[in-house]
């Protein structure tokens, strides 16, 4: 895959984002906080975060009273999964922009998980499954440790290594992670949980053992789920972008050889099936924004993936400055 190919892409997508603002900018009116988070996720990988403090701002003014986000708005309860992605957006936005009303929402948000933690270690949501739902709160404490923020520093460590040892201590003997009402085939949780809530510990601190064996397991069983044609999980757009993302980054964490054949597989496959404009959820659907945000961010990982400092993709999480 030729990075000039990859550049073209990102522009035409990345116009195309902005021209559909509308329908994720709550500067124009209240939005689905997910896509919302999506879209400020683009914003910060395409390093035009400066440009858009209007956007940030507003989603701290939908924070709710106990520090977290409901999906959809801030006079229903708030949920642990659209809290997470939110205050994630707004740590590393605030990295960037020096606003006293982010520092606010984000110490905010590191109370509301600190409150919200099961005694086992994992956070609940009614829309996710626990695993996946720990995995979250866990990736916003990893940013929250890489940049260093003061508030409630024990207690965040605390609550991160319980965590994380919940995910470590659920996953199966063949590498994956199941749930069987909402991720029965494994796929996206794997992802999910190896790039988002363990893999970062071995560039932070390395305190939880067994991290390293659980990312590397986790990483084979995405290589064995691989289709031949580069998808994942029956053409999931989606799990496929959630797949090559989390290789990118945990192959580079771990230093164990870049998968250049899987990893270009699965960018081709997703090349080949998008739409004119964007994405949609399985080849051939309409496009919707949420897809096309998340296609973005996997080109533009992929971007730094194939650069010659293989610290830029782990910057693309944050799990560095």
């Amino acid at each position: 895959m030729q990075l000039e190919q990859i550049d073209r892409l990102i522009k035409d997508e990345y116009a195309f984002f902005l021209q559909e603002r509308k329908g994720w900018s709550l500067t124009v009116g209240p939005q689905d906080l997910e896509l919302v988070a999506h879209a400020l996720r683009v914003l910060l990988h395409a390093r035009t975060t400066p440009d858009f403090l209007a956007d940030y701002l507003a989603l701290a003014d939908c924070q709710g009273k106990d520090g977290g986000w409901s999906p959809f708005s801030a006079d229903r309860e708030s949920t642990v999964w659209v809290s997470a992605f939110c205050g994630l957006m707004l740590i590393r936005g605030h990295r960037l922009l020096h606003h006293e009303r982010l520092a606010h929402s984000v110490r905010k948000a590191i109370d509301y998980f600190l409150d919200t933690q099961q005694q086992d270690g994992r956070w609940v949501d009614p829309r996710w499954a626990d695993l996946d739902t720990t995995s979250h709160p866990v990736s916003f404490f990893n940013v929250v440790m890489a940049l260093n923020e003061p508030h409630r520093r024990s207690a965040v460590l605390r609550a991160w290594e319980r965590g994380v040892r919940f995910i470590i201590d659920h996953q199966s003997a063949d590498g994956g992670w199941y749930d069987e009402d909402f991720h029965p085939s494994g796929v996206e949780i794997t992802a999910h949980l190896i790039q988002d809530a363990l893999v970062a510990d071995l560039v932070i601190d390395n305190r939880v053992s067994g991290v390293r064996e659980s990312c590397a397991k986790g990483a084979a069983k995405l290589y064995e789920w691989q289709a031949v044609d580069g998808s994942w999980d029956g053409e999931n757009v989606d799990h496929t972008m959630d797949c090559t993302r989390s290789l990118m980054v945990v192959t580079c964490i771990l230093g164990a050889g870049h998968r250049e054949d899987v990893i270009g597989r699965a960018l081709h496959w997703i090349i080949a099936n998008k739409n004119a404009q964007g994405w949609g959820d399985f080849p051939g659907l309409e496009t919707n924004l949420e897809r096309t945000c998340d296609g973005l961010d996997t080109l533009l990982k992929y971007k730094a993936y194939r650069g010659s400092d293989p610290d830029d993709v782990i910057r693309l999480w944050g799990y560095i400055p």
